[in-house]
């Protein structure tokens, strides 16, 4: 009985090693299981988490994109805008110019008209004089009207200061003084 209760005792131990191996085996096996359910439901909040911070950068982007498009809609209506003015600008340079131009013709024809009338006046002072025979008054005359103008100028009835009947005159009294 030795033996067979030796053998026994060997079988149980052989089975309880056995036993023991199961268990060890299946604890394993759930520690696997929990171990791969952890690492699924790690990978599934990474999943999650990324679709998440996905769809606000997609947000953003679109913001960003509508605000690029409401300044370039802006800048565009401002370059218009500053087109208009420089149009405008360039009108009222243009206005400005031509009033400038017609200014200085007008000073021109004031200057042009000083002279004439300086020289009408001059003329009328001279036959005062020669009314009056004041010779010496009116041969000062002649010589500041010569080299104020010239003689030709003077008695030239086409040509200013002294145009038409007054040119006329101004010869008539230089030759009568014998100038």
């Amino acid at each position: 009985m030795n033996e067979e209760s030796k053998k026994q005792e060997e079988d149980i131990k052989i089975y309880e090693e056995a036993v023991s191996i199961d268990r060890s085996r299946q604890k394993s096996r759930r520690v696997f299981v929990f171990y791969i359910v952890g690492l699924f439901c790690v990978a599934l909040g990474l999943i999650l988490l990324s679709y998440v911070m996905q769809a606000h950068a997609n947000s953003q982007l679109e913001d960003l994109g509508a605000q690029l498009t409401e300044q370039t809609d802006a800048a565009t209506g401002a370059k218009a805008r500053a087109d208009q003015l420089q149009v405008k600008m360039d009108a009222l340079q243009e206005q400005l110019d031509e009033s400038q131009q017609q200014n200085k013709t007008m000073q021109q024809t004031v200057e042009q008209q000083k002279k004439n009338i300086e020289a009408l006046d001059s003329l009328w002072q001279l036959e005062r004089a020669v009314q009056d025979e004041d010779m010496q008054q009116a041969r000062s005359i002649i010589r500041k009207l010569d080299s104020a103008y010239t003689r030709e100028v003077l008695t030239d009835s086409a040509k200013e200061p002294l145009s038409g009947d007054a040119a006329q005159e101004y010869a008539n009294i230089c030759d009568e003084l014998g100038f």
